[in-house]
Parts: C-alpha cells; sequence; structure tokens
C-alpha cells in the first residue's frame, strides 16, 4: 500500500526558525558511527542534503494523500508542521476553510481568489450537514440544524487578528441561514442582510494599517426562528464603539468612512442646505482629504450604493436627513474648534463662531444652547469658584487640577463623539426596526464580530498601543477565554462528573491570566494581610486613581507592576502577563497565551479614563433640537434608562429579543454604582460581562480566522474607499506574498488549536443523555423497542442503554456510558443514524404514501362537492332562465326590495350600536393600556431608582464594613500592643530596681575607697589610674586584632558563599535548560504516543468494522448455500414435473389421435345419412309417417352433432393449453440449461482460484524450504567457527594462564549449548524431510492404480515419480552430508578429548573442573554416534523404497506403453479425466462446505448451549412467579375468608342492632 510504503521511508517535517521542510530519516549503516541520545540523522529531500539534528526539531510527517484533509482531527500525526502544512496545501488550492474537530479554521488567501473558491453548492435545510465539505455555510448549517433538533440557542463567534476577514465571515453565515431557512412574512431578506452590512460598513469601519476597512465596534446579529425552523425576525446589537476616532485618529489611519463618502457624495442642494458647499482645506477631525481624484470617485459611488441599502432597509428620506444633519454638524464642530478665552477664570469658547453657528444651525438649535452644551461644566465651576473666591493658583493650574476638568478641544471632541454615537445608535434601532416582528419564536442564531486582536508591530510601526485599542484586545481575550472554558474546562468537567476517563491534562497557558490584568475584581470585604492590599486589574486601579486627587499615569504603572510583577521575585519564579518597559509609562502586556506581546503607552490615560461631560450632554441638544426629524429619531433613545446607553440596539418586539435585553440589563444592573458615577473602565467590562453572559448560555461555535502573513503598508492618506469585504486587503502589485510561517505559529499556538485537536481526538466528540439515546436509535433493536414501548416510564435507563450497545455491537473504546450521558466518538452519531435512516426509510415512505392516498381522497371528495354545487348552480340558472318573463315573478322581484328594507333598516339600526359599543370598549381598552403603560413605565422607573439605591446602599455596606474590618484589625493590633508595652513597663521597673540596688553598692563601695584613700598620696592614685588606662587600651588593641580576624574571615566565607551562589545560579540555569528541554521532548513524546493511540483505535474499530463484515458474509454465505439447496431440489420437483407433463402430454396426444379417428368415422356417418336422406327424398312413395321418422332421425341426428362438435371444441381447447404448456416448458427447461451453464462456470472459476491458491501455497513451502536450508548452511558455518574456536582454546591450554582458563571453559560451555542446538535442528529438519517423503510416498501409492484406467493420468504420475527420485536422492545427499558432518566433527573432539586429558595428567589441580566438561563430551559423543546409525538405518529404507518405486515405475511404464499402442477412444479416455476432474473438484468443494458446516454447527452449538442456559433462567424465573403466584392465591383465598367472616359479623351487627 502506498501508506506502508510512505511509513518505511520515514518522512519527517525538519522545523526551522522560518518554516520547516520535508526531510526522510536515515538508518544508521553498518559503517557509520552512533548518534549520541536525542540527535537523528536527516536527508532533506529538496537538495539532498544530510544533516543531523536534535529530535525536538523532528515532526512526524502525514502521507500526501492527507495534504488537503478537509478535516484536521482526521490527521495521522497532528503537530504544528503538519496541520500548517494542510492548511497552506488548501490555501492554494483555493480551499481556505478548514475543519479542526467541531471549530472552523478559515486562512485568508494571500493571492488572487478564484470567482469559485469558497463557494457551496445551494444546500437543503433537512440534509445532514456531516457530509458537506469544510466550508463557512456549513458551520451555519450544522448550527441550523443543533437548533432544530435540540431547541436550544445557537452562537457563532468568529476570533483573529484585525484583517483577518471575521466580518466577511459573518455576513456569509448570516445570509447562508437566512437563504436556506427564509422568512416567514419577507422582514429578513439575503438583500436586508446584505444592506445592513453596507449601512454598518461605512458607520462603523475605517482605514487602518491592518486592513483597509477595518471594524470598530463589536457586533451580535441575532436571528430568531420559529418552531418550523424559519426566520421569524432579526435584532443587531453593538457595544464598545470607538467613538473617540471621529475626532482622534493614530497617524496615518483615517476616520470613519461615512464622512468621506457623504462629503463626496452629497448632491447640490442638501450640500447647500447643511453648508457642506464651502469646505476647508484640513479640519481637526481629518475629513474630507482625498490623495487621488479617484478616492473620491469611488467614495461617491461608495455613498451612492449606501443610499440605495438604506432605502431597502425602509429608511425614509427625512430619517436620512436627519442622520446627515448630524454628520455634518460633526465636521462643521471639528472646523469650529475651540480656544481659551480668559486665562485667569479658564473659560473656553469655540475658536471659529461661523462654523460653530453652522453646526446649531444644522442641528436646530442656537449658538448659545450648544455652547452651553460644550462648555457648561467649566462654567458652573467659574461660578461657584467665583462665590466661593478660592485663589488665583487653584485657577491656573487647570491642567493639573483634580476633578473633571478638560480642555477646550477635549469638549469639542467630547460632543462631537458624543453626537457620532447617538447617530450610530439611531442607525441601529432603524436597522432593527426593519427585521422586527411579531411573530412567536423558538430559539435564536447570534453571530458575533468583533474588531479582533491589534498590535502596531504587525503593520510594521514602532508605536505602542493605545487604549483604544487595549479595549479591543481585552474583547478579544474574554472571547478567547470563552474558547477555553468552552473546550477544556466545561469538558473535562464533564468527563469528571460522568466518571469517564480521559487522558488529558488541561493547558497550562490560559488567557485567563492575560485578562486578569485589565479586569481583576477585587473582593469586597477584605482583610489587611500584612499592611498590603489586593490585587486589582488595569481597569480597576484606573477607575480607583481618577477619583485621586493628583493622581498620574505613574502611579498607575508603578501599581499594576506591584501586583503583577511580583511572581518574578519569588524562588518559583512563574510566568507573569505583564514587563514594565525601559521607556517611560509604558508597560507590555503579553496576548495570545504569551505569544504575541503588545507594548502600550500610558500616557494620558487617566484623563481617557475620565467620564466626558460634553459627550454625556450631547443626546440633550438632540431631543431638544427644533427640527421635527430630528426630534422624532432620537426620541426612542431617551426612554432608554442611562444604564443601558453604552449599548445600542436595545429594542425589539419578539420574545426572544426581549429576553436577550432583560440578560443586558440585569448584566447592567449587578454593578449600579459604578454606572452611577459615570466609570469609563467599568462600563467597558459591564459591556464584555453582559457579551459573555448572552452568548455563554448557548451552544457556542467558533471561528478562527488566520492571516498567512501580517499585513506591512504605510498610508499617507486619511480619507478611505470601501471595499466588496470588510477585512480582506488586496494583495501588492508585485504578486502574491509567501506565507509568514512564524506568524502562523504564533496563531496556532495563541488559539490553543493542537490542543483543542488532540482533546477531541483522545476524548469523545459527542454526548447526549441516555433517555435522548435510547429514543433516538431504539429503532436499530426492535425487540428492545417493543419492550420499552409498552411501558410508559423505564426506571433503569442504563440497563436499557447498554442491551442497545450489546444489540448495535460498537468497539468498546467508541462508546462510553456516564452515569447520566453516553459519550461517543466522532463518526459514531453519523453512523447510527444512516443505519436507522435506512431501516426507517421504507417505513416513512409507506407512511408518507398512506397520508398521500388521504389527502387525495380528501381531494377527490372535495373535487365531487364542487362537481355537485356547479350542478346545482346550473339547474338553478336553467329554472331562473325559464321563469324569468314570467309576470308573477315579475310582482315577486319588485315587492322583495320593499320588504328587506325596514329588515335591512333595523339590522344596520343594530349594528350600529354594537359598533358603538365596541368603539366604547375599544376606547376604555386603550385608556386602560395607556394607563398600564404609564403605571408600568413609572414601575420601571421606581425599579431602576431602588436598584440604584439599593446599589448604593450596598456600596456603602460594603464600605462601613470594610472600615469596621479595618477599624477592628486597628483595635486588636492597639490591645497587643498596649500588652507589649505592660510586660516591657514591668521589666524596665525590674531592671530598674536592680540598678538602684547596684547604683547604692557602688555608691558605698566609692564611699570606702574615699575612705581609704585618704590616707594615701595623690600620685599612687594617678599611677593607678595609668596602669588601668594602659590595660584598657591593651585589651581594645586586642579585641581590635580580633575584629579585623574576623572581618577577613566573614569576608573570604562571603567569596566562597557568592562563588557556590553563582554556581548554584549557573547549574540552576542548567538544570531549568534541562528541564524545559525535556518538557518538550515529553510533550513531543506525549503528542506521538496520543497519535499512535488515536491510529490504533481507528485500526481497532476497522478491524471491528471488517469482523462484522465477515459475519455478515458467513450469514449470508450460508443463506446462499441454503438457498442453493432449495434451488436444487426445486430443479428436481421441476424436472419431475417435467417429465409428468411430458407423459401426460403423450397420453393426450394419444387421446387427440383419437378423438380424430373418431371425428373421421362421424363424418363418413353424416356423409353415409345424407345420402341415404337423398335417396329418400328422390323416393316418391313416402307417407306422413316416413316423413315424421325422418324427421325424427334428423333431430337426433342433429343432437348428436353438436355434441360431437361441443366435445371436438373442448379437445381442440384442451389440446391448445397443452401446447402452451409445452412451450412453457421448453422455455424453462432453456432457463434451467443456462443456470446450469452458469453454475457449471461459477464451479469452474471456483476450481481456478482454489488452483491458485494452492498453487501460491505450493511457492509459500518452496520458500519455507528455502529458508530451512539456508538456516541449516548458517548452522554448519557455525560449527566449523565453533571448532576452530575449540581449537585455539586447546592451544592456549598449555600456557597456565587462570584468566584464559575461566574464559575457556564458559567458551567451552557455550560450544556444547550451540551444538546441542545443531543436533536438535539436524534432527528436526531430518524428521521433517522424512515425514515429506513418506506423503510422497503414499501419493505415489495413490496414484499407482489410478493408471489402469486412464492414460493421461499415468502421465502426469510419470513426473510426479520423477519429481519424487529427485527429491529422495537430494534427501538422500542431505542424508550422507548430514552423517558424514558428524562423524567429521566426532573425529576432532575426540582428539581434543585425548589431548586435554593427556595435557590435564601433570594438572590435578583442574581436573575436578574439567571433568564435567569431558564426560559431557563424552555422552554427546556416545548419543551422536546413536544418531548417526538411526541415520543409516533410515537410509538403508530409504534406499529399499527407491528400488520399489523404481519396479513401479518400471511396471507403470510398461503399462502406459501398451495402453499407447491399443486402440483406445481418445474421446472416452478425455472424457473419463473431465469426469475425474470434475468429481475431484466436487470432492474438494464438498470438503470446504463441510468445514464451514462443522464451524456453523460448533456456532450453533454455543448458540443452543446459550438457549438452554436461557431456558434454564426463564424456567427458573417462570417458577419463581409460579411459587410468587400460588402465595398470592393463597393469600387471596385468606382475604375472601376474612371479608366472607367480616360479611358474616356485619350481618349479625346489623341483626342485633334491627333487634335493638
Amino acid at each position: 500500500a502506498p501508506e506502508d510504503r510512505w511509513y518505511e521511508a520515514e518522512k519527517v517535517w525538519l522545523v526551522q526558525k522560518d518554516g520547516f521542510t520535508l526531510a526522510t530519516v536515515l538508518k544508521p549503516d553498518e559503517g557509520t558511527a552512533d548518534l549520541p541520545a536525542g540527535r537523528v540523522r536527516l536527508r532533506i529531500d529538496v537538495d539532498k542534503t544530510i544533516t543531523e539534528v536534535d529530535e525536538e526539531h523532528v515532526h512526524r510527517a502525514n502521507p500526501p494523500e492527507l495534504d488537503q484533509a478537509e478535516d484536521l482531527a482526521t490527521l495521522i500525526s497532528v503537530n504544528e508542521s503538519s496541520v500548517l502544512n494542510t492548511l497552506l496545501h488548501r490555501c492554494r488550492a483555493q480551499l481556505p476553510h478548514t475543519c479542526a474537530g467541531p471549530d472552523l479554521i478559515v486562512l485568508q488567501p494571500w493571492g488572487p481568489v478564484a470567482p469559485s473558491a469558497g463557494k457551496l453548492m445551494p444546500s437543503v435545510p433537512w440534509c445532514r450537514w456531516d457530509g458537506l465539505p469544510a466550508h463557512i455555510n456549513s458551520l451555519a448549517q450544522r448550527a441550523y440544524w443543533e437548533l432544530l433538533s435540540h431547541r436550544r440557542d445557537q452562537s457563532i463567534v468568529a476570533l483573529g487578528r484585525s484583517g483577518a476577514g471575521k466580518t466577511t465571515c459573518c455576513e456569509q453565515v448570516l445570509e447562508h441561514l437566512v437563504g436556506l431557512a427564509g422568512s416567514v412574512d419577507g422582514t429578513v431578506s439575503v438583500e436586508k442582510i446584505r444592506a445592513t452590512f453596507t449601512v454598518l460598513r461605512a458607520f462603523g469601519s475605517m482605514s487602518t494599517g491592518h486592513s483597509r476597512s477595518a471594524t470598530r465596534f463589536t457586533m451580535v446579529m441575532s436571528l430568531d426562528f420559529s418552531a418550523t425552523g424559519r426566520v421569524t425576525a432579526a435584532q443587531l446589537q453593538t457595544m464598545l464603539l470607538e467613538k473617540s476616532r471621529v475626532a482622534r485618529q493614530p497617524e496615518g489611519e483615517g476616520n470613519f468612512e461615512i464622512f468621506s463618502q457623504m462629503l463626496a457624495g452629497l448632491d447640490l442642494d442638501l450640500r447647500t442646505e447643511l453648508y457642506l458647499h464651502q469646505m476647508r482645506d484640513s479640519t481637526s477631525f481629518g475629513m474630507g482629504v482625498w490623495s487621488k481624484p479617484e478616492d473620491k470617485q469611488k467614495a461617491a459611488a461608495a455613498f451612492a450604493q449606501l443610499q440605495g441599502a438604506m432605502e431597502t432597509l425602509g429608511i425614509s428620506g427625512s430619517e436620512q436627513r436627519a442622520i446627515w444633519r448630524v454628520l455634518a454638524a460633526i465636521y462643521h464642530l471639528g472646523a469650529a474648534g475651540a480656544c481659551k478665552v480668559s486665562a485667569k477664570l479658564g473659560r473656553k469658547q469655540f475658536m471659529r463662531f461661523e462654523w460653530a453657528n453652522r453646526a446649531a444651525e444644522v442641528l436646530g438649535c442656537e449658538y448659545e444652547e450648544l455652547n452651553r452644551a460644550t462648555f457648561k461644566h467649566h462654567l458652573q465651576q467659574i461660578i461657584e469658584q467665583v462665590k466661593s473666591g478660592l485663589s488665583r493658583r487653584g485657577l491656573e493650574d487647570e491642567e493639573t487640577s483634580s476633578g473633571l476638568k478638560m480642555t477646550g478641544v477635549e469638549c469639542v471632541e467630547g460632543m462631537a463623539s458624543g453626537l457620532y454615537q447617538e447617530v450610530f445608535a439611531a442607525v441601529v434601532s432603524l436597522i432593527n426596526r426593519s427585521f422586527s416582528s411579531h411573530h412567536l419564536s423558538m430559539a435564536s442564531i447570534m453571530v458575533v464580530d468583533s474588531p479582533g486582536f491589534q498590535n502596531p508591530r504587525h503593520q510594521g510601526k514602532d508605536r505602542a498601543a493605545t487604549f483604544e485599542e487595549l479595549c479591543h484586545n481585552y474583547t478579544h481575550e474574554r472571547l478567547q477565554l470563552l474558547f477555553y472554558q468552552r473546550t477544556f474546562v466545561s469538558t473535562l468537567e464533564r468527563y469528571r462528573e460522568e466518571s469517564v476517563p480521559v487522558q488529558f491534562d488541561l493547558p497550562e497557558p490560559s488567557p485567563g491570566t492575560t485578562v486578569a490584568v485589565v479586569d481583576q475584581n477585587p473582593s469586597q470585604v477584605r482583610l489587611p494581610a500584612g499592611g498590603r492590599a489586593e490585587d486589582k486589574g488595569l481597569f480597576w486601579v484606573l477607575d480607583e486613581e481618577v477619583r485621586v486627587e493628583g493622581s498620574s499615569d505613574n502611579v498607575v504603572l508603578e501599581r499594576l507592576c506591584a501586583a503583577f510583577e511580583k511572581h518574578q521575585t519569588g524562588y518559583k519564579k512563574k510566568s507573569s502577563a505583564l514587563r514594565a518597559c525601559e521607556q517611560p509609562l509604558q508597560c507590555e502586556i503579553f496576548h495570545q497565551l504569551g505569544q504575541d506581546p503588545v507594548r502600550y503607552d500610558l500616557t494620558g490615560w487617566i484623563h481617557r479614563a475620565k467620564p466626558n461631560l460634553s459627550a454625556l450632554d450631547a443626546p440633550q441638544v438632540l431631543h431638544q433640537s427644533k427640527r421635527e426629524e430630528l426630534q422624532s429619531l432620537f426620541q426612542t433613545r431617551a426612554k432608554l434608562p442611562p444604564i443601558c446607553q453604552a449599548v445600542a440596539g436595545l429594542e425589539g418586539t419578539s420574545q426572544q429579543a426581549l429576553q436577550r435585553i432583560c440578560a443586558m440589563r440585569k448584566t447592567f444592573a449587578s454593578s449600579l454604582a459604578a454606572v452611577k458615577r459615570k466609570a469609563v473602565c467599568t462600563q467597558i467590562k459591564l459591556q464584555m460581562d453582559a457579551l459573555t453572559s448572552l452568548i455563554r448560555r448557548s451552544q457556542l461555535h467558533f471561528i478562527h480566522c488566520l492571516v498567512p502573513n501580517p499585513v506591512v503598508e504605510s498610508r499617507g492618506r486619511q480619507g478611505s474607499l470601501t471595499p466588496p469585504h470588510l477585512g480582506v486587503d488586496k494583495p501588492r502589485a508585485g504578486g502574491p506574498q509567501a506565507p509568514d510561517i512564524p506568524a502562523l505559529r504564533v496563531q496556532l499556538a495563541g488559539f490553543h488549536i493542537l490542543e483543542a485537536l488532540r482533546l477531541h481526538r483522545t476524548g469523545y466528540a459527542d454526548h447526549m443523555g441516555l433517555t435522548q439515546f435510547r429514543r433516538q436509535f431504539q429503532a436499530l433493536d426492535p425487540p428492545l423497542m417493543r419492550q420499552h414501548t409498552q411501558g410508559f416510564i423505564i426506571w433503569a435507563e442504563w440497563r436499557a442503554v447498554e442491551d442497545l450497545l450489546q444489540t448495535l455491537d460498537l468497539e468498546k473504546k467508541a462508546v462510553a456510558v456516564g452515569h447520566s450521558q453516553v459519550f461517543l466518538k466522532a463518526g459514531v452519531v453519523s453512523r447510527l443514524e444512516k443505519q436507522r435512516e435506512k431501516l426507517v426509510s421504507q417505513t416513512i415512505m409507506l407512511f408518507q404514501a398512506v397520508c398521500k392516498g388521504f389527502l387525495s381522497r380528501q381531494e377527490f371528495k372535495k373535487h365531487k362537492l364542487r362537481r355537485l354545487a356547479a350542478q346545482c348552480i346550473q339547474k338553478n340558472v336553467a329554472v331562473f332562465l325559464a321563469v324569468k318573463d314570467w309576470p308573477w315573478w315579475r310582482l315577486l322581484s319588485s315587492l322583495r326590495p320593499l320588504l328587506s328594507a325596514t329588515i335591512g333598516e333595523e339590522q344596520l339600526r343594530a349594528k350600529e350600536e354594537e359598533l358603538t359599543m365596541l368603539r366604547q370598549k375599544l376606547d376604555k381598552s386603550e385608556k386602560s393600556r395607556n394607563e398600564l403603560r404609564q403605571n408600568a413605565d413609572l414601575l420601571e422607573s421606581k425599579i431602576a431608582d431602588l436598584t440604584t439605591e439599593l446599589a448604593d446602599e450596598r456600596f456603602k455596606g460594603d464600605v462601613a464594613c470594610q472600615a469596621l474590618e479595618s477599624e477592628r484589625a486597628e483595635r486588636l493590633r492597639a490591645f497587643r500592643e498596649v500588652q507589649e508595652l505592660k510586660s516591657k513597663y514591668e521589666q524596665v521597673q525590674k531592671n530598674l530596681g536592680e540598678v538602684e540596688k547596684k547604683l547604692e553598692e557602688a555608691q558605698q563601695k566609692i564611699q570606702l575607697n574615699d575612705l581609704a584613700r585618704s590616707h594615701t598620696g595623690g600620685a599612687d592614685e594617678w599611677q593607678m589610674r595609668f596602669d588601668c588606662a594602659q590595660m584598657e587600651n591593651e585589651f581594645l588593641r586586642k579585641r581590635l586584632q580580633q575584629c579585623e580576624e574576623r572581618l577577613d574571615s566573614e569576608i573570604t566565607s562571603r567569596k566562597e558563599l557568592e562563588q557556590k551562589l553563582g554556581e548554584l545560579q549557573s547549574a540552576y540555569e542548567g538544570a531549568k535548560k534541562m528541564a524545559n528541554q525535556l518538557k518538550r521532548k515529553c510533550h513531543h513524546l506525549t503528542c506521538d504516543l496520543e497519535d499512535t493511540r488515536v491510529l490504533l483505535e481507528n485500526q481497532q474499530s476497522r478491524n471491528h468494522e471488517l469482523e462484522k463484515k465477515q459475519k455478515k458474509f458467513d450469514m449470508q454465505l450460508t443463506q446462499a448455500l441454503g438457498e442453493s439447496v432449495f434451488e436444487k431440489g426445486l430443479r428436481e420437483k421441476v424436472t419431475q414435473e417435467n417429465t409428468s407433463v411430458r407423459w401426460e402430454l403423450g397420453k393426450l396426444q394419444q387421446q387427440l389421435e383419437q378423438k380424430e379417428q373418431v371425428t373421421l368415422q362421424l363424418k363418413q356417418e353424416v356423409e353415409r345419412l345424407q345420402a341415404h336422406k337423398q335417396e329418400l327424398l328422390r323416393s316418391p312413395s313416402m307417407g306422413q309417417n316416413g316423413v315424421a321418422d325422418l324427421k325424427e332421425r334428423l333431430w337426433k341426428m342433429e343432437s348428436s352433432a353438436l355434441e360431437q362438435q361441443k366435445i371436438q371444441n373442448q379437445q381442440e381447447n384442451t389440446i391448445k393449453q397443452l401446447e402452451q404448456l409445452r412451450q412453457r416448458f421448453e422455455l424453462e427447461i432453456e432457463r434451467m440449461k443456462q443456470m446450469h451453464q452458469k453454475d457449471r462456470e461459477d464451479q469452474e472459476e471456483e476450481l481456478e482460484d482454489i488452483r491458485q491458491s494452492c498453487q501460491k501455497r505450493l511457492r509459500q513451502l518452496e520458500m519455507q524450504l528455502e529458508q530451512e536450508y539456508e538456516e541449516k548452511q548458517m548452522v554448519l558455518h557455525e560449527k566449523q567457527d565453533l571448532e576452530g574456536l575449540i581449537g585455539t582454546l586447546c592451544d592456549q591450554i598449555g600456557h597456565r594462564d587462570f584468566d584464559v582458563e575461566k574464559r575457556l571453559r564458559r567458551d567451552l560451555r557455550r560450544t556444547h549449548a550451540l551444538l546441542s542446538d545443531v543436533q536438535l535442528l539436524l534432527g528436526t529438519m531430518e524428521d521433517a524431510k522424512t515425514s515429506v517423503s513418506k506423503e510422497e510416498l503414499e501419493k505415489v501409492h495413490s496414484q499407482l492404480p489410478s493408471g489402469n484406467h486412464t492414460c493421461i493420468p499415468y502421465c502426469t504420475a510419470h513426473n510426479v515419480h520423477n519429481n519424487g527420485l529427485k527429491h529422495t536422492n537430494d534427501q538422500d545427499n542431505d542424508i550422507s552430508k548430514a552423517r558424514a558432518s558428524p562423524t567429521g566433527f566426532l573425529v576432532p573432539l575426540t582428539r581434543e578429548r585425548v589431548s586435554i586429558l593427556s595435557k590435564l595428567e601433570g594438572e590435578p589441580e583442574h581436573i575436578n573442573h574439567l571433568h564435567y566438561p569431558g564426560s559431557v563430551c563424552i555422552a554427546q559423543s556416545a548419543a551422536d554416534i546413536g544418531q548417526i546409525q538411526e541415520m543409516q538405518l533410515q537410509l538403508e529404507e530409504a534406499n529399499k523404497e527407491k528400488h520399489k518405486l523404481q519396479e513401479q515405475l518400471q511396471v507403470a511404464q510398461t503399462h502406459i506403453e501398451y495402453l499407447e499402442q491399443s486402440t483406445v477412444d481418445r474421446a472416452i479416455v478425455s472424457r473419463q479425466e473431465a469426469i475425474i476432474c470434475d468429481l475431484e473438484n466436487k470432492t474438494e468443494f464438498q470438503k470446504v462446505q463441510i468445514k464451514r458446516f462443522e464451524v456453523l454447527v460448533i456456532r450453533l452449538r454455543d448458540s443452543l448451549i446459550k438457549t438452554g442456559e436461557e431456558l434454564s433462567r426463564a424456567a427458573a424465573s417462570e417458577s419463581q412467579q409460579r411459587e410468587s403466584s400460588q402465595y398470592y392465591q393463597r393469600r387471596v383465598e385468606e382475604l375472601k375468608a376474612d371479608m366472607e367472616e367480616l360479611v358474616q359479623r356485619e350481618a349479625e351487627a346489623s341483626r342485633r342492632c334491627m333487634e335493638l
């Protein structure tokens, strides 16, 4: 097989730094040196060079047939290089989609895509998805199938870098779902979906370094489905809009595409109305700038396409003009700018009054209102400062002051971003309005799209990432964490709960570490442990530092580094997701599981975390506008609570939409305190919490979008164009780029794709409940189905499932039964469903036929009624045409309207009264409805207020609890300090008493000394003092020397310790490197082991399937044999019937001949009678009596002629029937002949197969004989080598070397063992040869008698005898050689024995050691002599048999010559030969059948034994039931007796009562 040749060649992938290449493993030759452990020698297939590498850099390769595998889980070896090779091969073949277990990988093509690439054939909604190719539409259809089968919400999430094509994939999914399922009333269509993405592309995308049209918001598009599987409604929800891009863009990136499209595509009248006919050359927002004239033309065409999309979505012209007005106002605000009017007070205003006035006029408000809304918070602060009389220092240092103060430019930017956020939310609400519906829905499919992962390094830029890019990366990490939890955590937890053993460990790097750096949430109540606060994420640190007066970005970075870099300072270093950079205010966060770090610049992030009050006041400007179109468009947003304004699309009428809105509102209500103080970072986190909580309750499907090469493109323009698809970059003019293998490796490792594939292969792909599994597949076991359908409740589901699995005969490793679920390997469910469909299809077809018949009958009844009604109408029309001219009908037709007029007036009055009553009821219901709405709004507002108050109270309670705990801890610490001070005070008092006592004693001694010294002179006193000083000086010198010596020793010990520490550090680093290397090797080996385990399981499953097929084939063969026997019986019956019919046919032919003779006789009589009649008529003398007699005779003759004619007709009919029977039998005979010929041909083919198999067997036996002969030769060579060794040993014995003697003794024992093995081999070979010769002689004896009858068998026997003679001659030669070899071997042994004995005569001390080997040699030589004698006897017998055979051969030759000379018919001989061959073939076939029947008998015997055991069990159970039934009958009889006694007692009691 090609796979076997591939594995024998040992093809591998050599992993290099920039890619991988195919190589072949070279096996070590005899002349080459051995490689060290862990090294491999390879030959690279490209340039045929030979190199040696480590085993870590070698990956196993798959066969070339799997280079374009649709599912990566089907690869035999799952490693990084094999996966990349498959993805690149599929991408080059214009197949960018590849399955990775349950998920999908989309590799963005780096070359020009063919028009037919990526397309899929239109599929039917009810077809199975497991047979579809790897495509984005297949994933959508699988989600649709899961929704219909499980009635559960589905979510499709796209993950990947920015510019990887996520939005395009989401658009394809939505288009396919809508086109596949269809809409209920046409509210959702493919054209509307395309129009929606056109609008979103214009309002939410821009030109970046990653893509020409990059999405800058997170989107959730939900499709609601009814119970019949059709789309009822759709809803769009957006969040995390990068609204700051309106005013600020990074270098080389543009603004939102809607501005360039609007400024290029508006007509002249609308330009004049919006004051856009005169545009500034440059604005602070970077709008209206095109690098080329073609860009402006393309932008105008895109604007026309946008207007068409809005019309498709049902957005009216007035609503479009309202949107253009707000966008024009944003443009005018960018042109107006801001400046500082008063340096003392810090008051701000617009720099260009005319542009600000235009913005106010476009928005429908006054200039003062716009100015106040933009800068009013500064005005309020100035008024408060003037009233309170603050110092000038606090007013002058405005930029560094605390609070929420902002510059004028920030105020204008905030107003512009707030207006754009409202416009975007209004566009989303208009889209939802076109998709809204009131139909009931069952479940929904949600499609999630995000901006994706962003890193400036991917663009080739040296700048650090911004705060907005951090938010987008945080979104991507949260979705990646959701994938990690769904794929690994929940799956392994399910296996653990169900006690299903799966050998797989949770991957160590988790996205949770990166997410914790950003949003790690501290506990609300915490105790100070060691005086250190609990770790907090970046969002929480920013949220706290915003409220701290005088805080800065340095404090944020220091707190963040102190919290997340502390893991690297301990003894056990842990991987941290954060690292401080050398640049000021910059840090690096390790995204993508540490594979793709991003450098962030924290400059100005505290100002970014502050809420912009101008942006918060922007909705009020739109709500208070004097233009009706603006009020009507933006008034709906005013009804939403403030906590939900960060998310757009919180409106809907369907049931599923209301459930989604409630889920989001609950998430926002969980942290109302943070929302109430308008914390920006907390709002970002809450939006992601709402998104994850929304999609976590559904079944998740992930799409991993990969970029083959990083997009490095410099853009010098600010405007952007609208390409046909989002996230897809055009290739360069120089041709397609080569794929970047390191970038693809980083993406694969960051997505955990390889680990997910290994878990999918190692674990179980499908799981379902026990009841669901039994109900779904119990049709495959009809007895079990009948057993369980009798009862409504099944108490032991696991027992039923085990019985079902035993019937299905699945492989043990393919299925695992847990406590409540059944786990199945990939492909098992589809195989079972195919079997179930095959079984149920016939029943379903019959049911469909019955239904169709019933409907056809109902339709026929309707047609009959319609026909009857038409006939009645025709009859009435005919009657009317007949009576329309009658006078009384005219009178009736003239009087009838007069009679009905009064009746109609009365009915009209009654209807009017009913109408007034209904109108009153309608008014009342509307009033009550309005009241209920108002009450509901009031209650909702109250609930919102109460929830805010409750959150505030909770926050206050948490703060109070925190303060209480801290105070309690301080009290405990103060109490401990007081106790410690008391103990110290007591010790000090004790010490003070002792010191006072010592002081009194010293004073007494001094007084005594003074009294003593008063008698002596002062010189002695000074001499004593001098001596004391000298002694103290010497003592201090000695102490100084000791201290110096101690310092030197400590310095030397420190140096030694430093050296030891360096050595230990180097050893630790080496051990760490070795540990990492061993970990990599262990991981590599575990991956290979898992691959081999999966391959083994696949082979076992394949063997299991083959065994099932073999059993099925055996059953079919037995059935065929039974049918053949039955057909033979039928053939015999047919032949018997044929003979009987032929006999009857001959009998009938004889009867027919007899009847024909009778008819001839009758004809002759008739002719004779006619002649008599003519004679009678001619005779004139005939009376009346004679005429009467003649008439009677004539009548009799006519009646007899009629009877004869009837009889003749009957005979003709019988003759015709017999002829038909004869023809039919002849046809049957021909058919039987053809069947017999076919059977003979089949038998001849079987005989040919048997002959070929026998020939193959003979060839195998010849090969075995050759191998035995070669082994014999090898043994003889080894014997000769051993003889040479024995000779050398004998020569060395006389040197008296003890070491040599020991070695010689060991060699002697080895030679004896080898000699015994040689003798055994020779004995076995001689026995085999003698047995073979005897068998051949038996064949000759059996074949010699057959030569008396045929000629050709004698010739064949002659050849066989010649071959036998040759073989016996060869055996004779072999025996003679074998005879000579032991005799020749015995002579040197005897000589060696004599020489050894002669040498050992003078050495008595070694006789005891060498006596045993000599005795062994003697015994061995005796045995050899006995064997030689036996071989001589066998040779003599063989010679005798040879002579006998030669004599028999001569007799046979003479007989053959006689037969050849005799005149024997060749045809008879050949016919007999053919008969003999047929008989031999039949006998062989009967032998084979007998063997098969024996096997069948054994199986039947086992089945009979099993049935006997089951019968015994059934008898035992029946006996138990019988005993229990007898016991219950006895109980019933006793109860009956008790009842009779009770009845008697009751009767007596009633009688006594009556008597009383």
